[in-house]
């Protein structure tokens, strides 16, 4: 209905139900308090419904669900047999129009309660231009302040509804009962899944495939002798290992799945460490930031040496290597925790990160450690159905937006340090700046849909 309309409507009924119910302290108008009521009374106060254009439907779509408190009282109303297919239909639009609690829909819902027990004098409100907001709903007062109020009010009155002066046989709504019933009675609706968007991802393939190229060509250019240097191979092979990565993100689908969101924070908190490093640039440091990770290398070459089952995916061979590549094992101290004894935030915040860490870090870290969160933003999807409370149904192969153009700002942060270290390293990543996602037809920017 429309609104003016639907608002009419409630007037006419709850001025007819106070003329019957006024003196009735657990009469409300809800579908729990009409069921204590004489059909006579209920049929009075309804009365104008019949009258409205989709009334009968209205009535119809009621009487259809066999846990509505009221059911008899509908059923009797128009005295029809029920459309099963039409009264889903108007259930469907109904709900869907009230489950957001504050949409317009539902605080005239809410209205319709607070000013009923206003007018029966069950609700003493405490000034004439409250009274007047109430009574001249919607065209007194400022409509931001009022819906607050209303919808406030209306949860205080629920306690009086449902316990003080509910009578200790009446029943509550059976809500799961409800939502039960239109659960069995409907099938779930599944959206269809999204496409990922059409990116130029070969040309940032191969722009990150000659960066890569041009580091490493830096890289001897900065090289002057055999020995280790801590600095040198953590600056440079920090880059690398994050071009790896993003070229892998570039090359696989797994830049718009869930693996892209493990991968990306990798890169974060490799982009946060050489900024952390580089502001330092404490030889200590970059020596220290080395050892560790020989440390952690041998501790996983000892945990899995004697293992009868090693995991397919290490290399023992290649492993011990790596373990004695700077010295033997046997000399070197394995250390727990943090490799600078500082959690990630605080070296963001040392190395002026923050901004960084913030962004990025807490929703990415989800996927790597399977909380919730991303489990059910990779595993689930809501139902489109209405009557199905907006429930969690299972999909797979969730698709979201890519996480390369992240990636690409990322990547050049890290060459900005590398070229801090090293000078001069001009290279960066131009891609993410010029090319955005485009339609294959129009070739032009998609606009942004709601998820």
């Amino acid at each position: 209905m429309d609104r003016d309309v639907y608002l009419d409507l409630f007037r006419r009924i709850g001025v007819r139900a106070r003329s019957r119910w006024k003196d009735t302290k657990y009469v409300s108008l809800t579908h729990t308090g009409l069921s204590s009521t004489d059909y006579a009374d209920f049929e009075y106060a309804f009365d104008p419904l019949r009258n409205i254009k989709g009334g009968s439907q209205i009535s119809n779509a009621i009487a259809s669900i066999g846990s509505m408190p009221d059911r008899d009282h509908w059923q009797k109303f128009h005295a029809i047999e029920p459309d099963t297919e039409k009264a889903w239909e108007a259930l469907a639009h109904g709900i869907m129009a009230c489950i957001d609690h504050q949409s317009q829909q539902s605080t005239d819902v809410r209205w319709l309660k607070v000013a009923y027990l206003a007018i029966c004098g069950r609700l003493v409100l405490p000034n004439e231009e409250l009274i007047k907001e109430i009574r001249l709903y919607p065209d007194k007062g400022e409509m931001t302040k009022v819906r607050p109020m209303i919808r406030a009010t209306e949860m205080s009155i629920r306690m009086m509804e449902m316990e003080a002066e509910r009578p200790s046989e009446a029943p509550l709504f059976p809500v799961e009962a409800f939502w039960s019933e239109l659960y069995t009675s409907t099938k779930c609706f599944v959206a269809s899944p999204k496409k990922s968007t059409t990116e130029d991802i070969i040309s940032l393939t191969k722009e990150l495939s000659s960066i890569a190229n041009d580091v490493m060509s830096h890289f001897y250019q900065c090289s002057k002798n055999t020995g280790i240097d801590p600095r040198l191979d953590g600056a440079f092979g920090l880059c690398l290992y994050n071009l790896h990565l993003a070229i892998e993100l570039a090359a696989l689908p797994s830049n718009f799945l869930s693996s892209g969101r493990i991968l990306l924070r990798s890169i974060v908190e490799a982009c946060i460490t050489l900024r952390y490093l580089t502001a330092k640039d404490d030889a200590s440091l970059w020596k220290q930031y080395r050892n560790y990770g020989s440390g952690q290398t041998a501790l996983a070459f000892l945990k899995t040496i004697d293992l009868d089952d090693a995991p397919s995916y290490v290399d023992l061979e290649a492993l011990e290597m790596l373990a004695n590549e700077d010295a033997w094992f046997e000399t070197q101290d394995i250390l727990i925790g943090a490799w600078d004894k500082k959690s990630l935030r605080e070296m963001a915040i040392e190395c002026d990160r923050k901004d960084l860490y913030d962004k990025y870090y807490d929703w990415l870290s989800g996927f790597s450690h399977g909380h919730w969160g991303a489990v059910r933003d990779t595993s689930f999807t809501i139902c489109l159905n209405p009557m199905h409370r907006l429930h969690r149904i299972p999909i797979f192969g969730h698709v979201k937006p890519s996480v390369l153009p992240d990636v690409s700002k990322l990547i050049n942060l890290i060459l900005d340090d590398l070229n801090h270290l090293y000078p001069s390293f001009k290279p960066r990543i131009k891609w993410h700046k010029t090319n955005k996602p485009t339609d294959k037809v129009s070739k032009k920017p998609k606009s942004k849909t709601a998820g």
